[in-house]
């Protein structure tokens, strides 16, 4: 990294960030002063100056206008100087005044954002794979406990590069399985997730195969946890070393796809995905989340019995999280034969939630959201509909929020749309009960019972919102109620049918009946 000739002040860094930040003709001319890489390697050695107060707003910089300050044909160069720079201050030492760990993580964190806005597979693959070298680098020290956070975000930084370049850590994972397993900080969710991400990346783009090649015996085939090749000097697998530079290049793993896992990658997988599932308690709930939606495909593929994640996660329905909640649904959304008949049991929980004042209030309104996404899903699966015999629940209270009544009546008047469909496809077979007296007398009762719920859920609904008849026209509750009274209205009109039919319709319909 060349060193410029002139060092810009304090002032003059400030009006640069400043003019940058306005763009236009401004940003222009200090793009004419110092062009392509000049400037960068001009804030990347101010940073590495002891005395410049103002580093962390320098790095920020660096990072939202790197686009802007390396060129397609300066990105070798200028890549290189920031990984350069990047190795000068973490391998510095930590003095807490001019250089701290904080430093060390944004510089990393942002450096690495900037190689992958510049593509560095494709212009810069050796100074990528120095980046690559200096990250691991600093994360082989397992459980050392000063520097644990630096280690955390060294592992994230990895993580955004092998998804921005899928695989390219894929001959390493052996080492960072045995990371994964001596590490005992708080950093573990870190080497866990990186260690996850790897294997539904591999998973991804290879295809199974339960047998190995005929005449191929199966302890031939290589391992893919093998720790043969060394972790540091680090080199790009050689799928993406010849697939780089190609044209038709796409995501880095075009020539990768397609390759076939033998019987002994899936055992090898099995068994690091068994180790994985016994750390989820290690694991905060935003953790989990990202950790379950990566192993979902895994089990998938590697053929995994779904009843092992229901019995270990179902739990989580019951906590008052709603990240972990969500886990659960979607789990239920992926593998919902294997919850098949406990649907009732999770709509009851979602219930109690939006009935449950201590909770916060966005989870009361998710959970309402929730009921109604897993309705429209039962209804597209053609299960049994569960919240329908659950309407008398979703009254709103006298002291909910305004915006939780407003949704709990949007899921009456869904369960009231259920029931007047149900009322009309009980009309068809009227002709056929007037035959039995006894089966016209059964079925007219049960005709009446539908309607007369159906009239109770819209009565109940509206006395939920009776302060309307004594507030301003232009008051919310108003706008509450007749927003119900619309949809309660137009509820049995399909969406696609004739002009001239939607008269007849609505006006023979069991909703406008009653409100006649």
């Amino acid at each position: 990294m060349e060193k410029p000739g002139k060092q810009l002040s304090l002032p003059e860094w400030e009006s640069l960030i400043e003019d940058f930040q306005s763009g236009g003709p401004t940003q222009t001319k200090w793009l004419t002063l110092y062009p392509s890489p000049s400037l960068l390697e001009l804030a990347l050695n101010t940073i590495l100056r002891k005395e410049f107060p103002i580093k962390s707003q320098l790095i920020f910089f660096v990072e939202e206008f790197s686009s802007v300050m390396i060129e397609p044909l300066d990105a070798e160069p200028a890549l290189g100087s920031v990984v350069q720079a990047l190795r000068a201050l973490v391998q510095s030492p930590i003095d807490g005044v001019s250089v701290t760990y904080a430093l060390k993580e944004q510089m990393m964190v942002s450096m690495t954002s900037v190689v992958i806005v510049a593509d560095g597979l494709r212009r810069a693959p050796h100074h990528l794979e120095s980046l690559v070298a200096l990250l691991l680098t600093v994360i082989n020290r397992p459980n050392h406990g000063p520097d644990r956070q630096s280690r955390a975000v060294a592992c994230e930084c990895l993580r955004e590069l092998e998804r921005a370049y899928p695989c390219l850590l894929v001959e390493i994972l052996g080492h960072l399985w045995t990371l994964c397993q001596s590490e005992r900080t708080h950093a573990s969710q870190n080497y866990i997730l990186l260690l996850t991400t790897i294997v539904n990346n591999l998973v991804s783009a290879t295809t199974s195969n339960a047998r190995a090649k005929p005449g191929v015996p199966a302890s031939s085939s290589p391992s893919i946890l093998s720790t043969s090749i060394p972790l540091v000097p680090f080199n790009r697998p050689n799928f993406l070393v010849n697939s780089s530079s190609a044209p038709e290049f796409e995501n880095g793993v075009r020539s990768f796809a397609g390759r076939e896992l033998s019987s002994v990658n899936m055992k090898e997988l099995r068994r690091v995905v068994a180790f994985l599932l016994e750390q989820p308690q290690l694991l905060t709930a935003c953790g989990l989340l990202e950790f379950m939606s990566m192993l979902m495909g895994v089990a998938v593929v590697l053929g995994l019995q779904v009843s092992l994640l229901k019995v270990q996660f179902s739990g989580l329905i019951y906590s008052y999280d709603p990240i972990l909640c969500h886990i659960i649904l979607m789990l239920y959304s992926k593998f919902s034969d294997a919850f098949d008949g406990e649907e009732g049991k999770i709509a009851d929980r979602l219930a109690l939630i939006s009935k449950e004042v201590s909770a916060q209030l966005v989870f009361r309104l998710l959970s309402v959201h929730w009921l109604l996404g897993l309705e429209v899903f039962c209804l597209k699966k053609d299960k049994k509909q569960t919240i329908v015999t659950m309407a008398s629940q979703f009254y709103p209270h006298v002291f909910d929020p305004l915006a939780l009544k407003a949704l709990k009546l949007d899921l009456l008047v869904h369960c009231i749309i259920r029931l007047d469909h149900s009322l009309a496809a009980l009309l068809p077979s009227a002709n056929k009960r007037s035959e039995d007296p006894v089966m016209e007398k059964r079925g007219s009762q049960s005709d009446l019972d539908c309607g007369v719920r159906t009239t109770k859920l819209f009565e109940d609904g509206l006395h939920c919102v009776s302060a309307f008849k004594w507030l301003p026209p232009n008051s919310t509750e108003t706008l509450v109620a007749f927003r119900m009274l619309h949809k309660f209205s137009i509820s049995a009109i399909p969406h696609e049918v004739p002009d001239s039919s939607v008269t007849v319709i609505f006006t023979e319909s069991a909703s406008f009946c009653m409100l006649r």
